[in-house]
């Protein structure tokens, strides 16, 4: 009798081909879903630095009276009557190289420094390409005020202007006090930090440092927009990384597509200072909501 032997077929061609472009599409897929967890962890990581920050001036502020830290960046003597500031968060003065490159040395000379338990990591987000040691800025609307009437922002800027007409009563002349934790009305839904990238001081492809505190022009809206005198890192792909005065932390999705054409128009450079947001506004409004709510009034947003 004949053996009854069965024919063996193998792949052809276009099944290997269709194999190859079935694994290629399902690694492709692992590669992007493993990629969104890695960005999801380095802003959860990004965030909790943020929440320790913003704990560590509430803690800071309890050790000194009620006092919080100053958003500025550098010390500065009492100057023509008005008070110094001696509790910047942190100080780069003699900590820089060039003027340019910050050290972990103006982190240690901060008021904070301490209450960080010492660790230059809490200053640095994990999302942050450039490698500096400081990613974050504390809004330029805390902490400042007191004794100073002049002063309404990171003790530096004279805005809004408080005898300007075009101010609605009950903003105009009013001072924008926030020294301390009790002349916050709202710590829950003010400010306390931010990510910013800020290119300032960038030089020769070395990344630079925040310079003072994080600010947008707070007055009455006018056709020109809203003025950003600083805009905030575009690490989150159209999320801003930012923790309020409580301690709570949270990542609005307010950067459209128009606004960061605006805000970085090449990408392979730091986000441009001093961009204004046209049209109705969105991001601009909702960062002035957050800056003192319950002082600024929103006629001025």
């Amino acid at each position: 009798m004949t053996p009854n032997f069965r024919r063996h077929r193998g792949f052809t061609l276009v099944e290997l081909l269709l194999v190859v472009t079935i694994i290629a599409i399902v690694l492709a897929l692992v590669f992007v879903a493993i990629r969104q967890l890695q960005n999801q962890a380095r802003a959860t990581a990004c965030l909790s630095n943020q929440r320790q920050l913003a704990l560590a001036n509430s803690t800071y502020a309890s050790d000194n009276g009620g006092r919080t830290i100053s958003p500025r960046t550098d010390a500065y003597p009492p100057v023509n009557g008005m008070r110094g500031t001696t509790n910047c968060w942190v100080n780069t003065i003699g900590a820089t190289v060039g003027n340019s490159v910050e050290q972990v040395k103006s982190l240690e000379q901060g008021a904070l420094w301490s209450y960080m338990n010492e660790d230059p990591k809490g200053y640095q987000s994990p999302m942050d390409p450039t490698g500096r040691v400081r990613s974050y800025s504390f809004s330029s609307f805390i902490g400042v005020g007191g004794r100073d009437f002049f002063r309404r922002a990171d003790d530096y800027y004279n805005f809004p202007d408080p005898e300007s007409p075009e101010m609605p009563e009950g903003s105009r002349n009013v001072q924008f006090r926030s020294d301390t934790l009790s002349s916050i009305p709202q710590p829950s839904r003010t400010l306390a930090t931010i990510t910013e990238e800020d290119g300032l001081f960038q030089q020769n492809g070395v990344a630079g440092y925040n310079f003072q505190g994080f600010a947008i022009e707070i007055r009455p809206p006018t056709g020109a927009g809203g003025l950003w005198i600083d805009t905030p890192a575009l690490w989150n792909i159209g999320r801003v990384n930012i923790s309020y005065m409580d301690g709570s932390v949270d990542a609005p999705n307010i950067i459209y597509e128009q606004l960061e054409k605006i805000m970085q128009p090449n990408s392979s450079l730091p986000p441009l200072h001093e961009v204004t947001e046209t049209g109705s506004r969105p991001a601009f409004r909702f960062m002035a909501s957050i800056l003192m709510p319950g002082v600024i009034r929103p006629e001025i947003q």
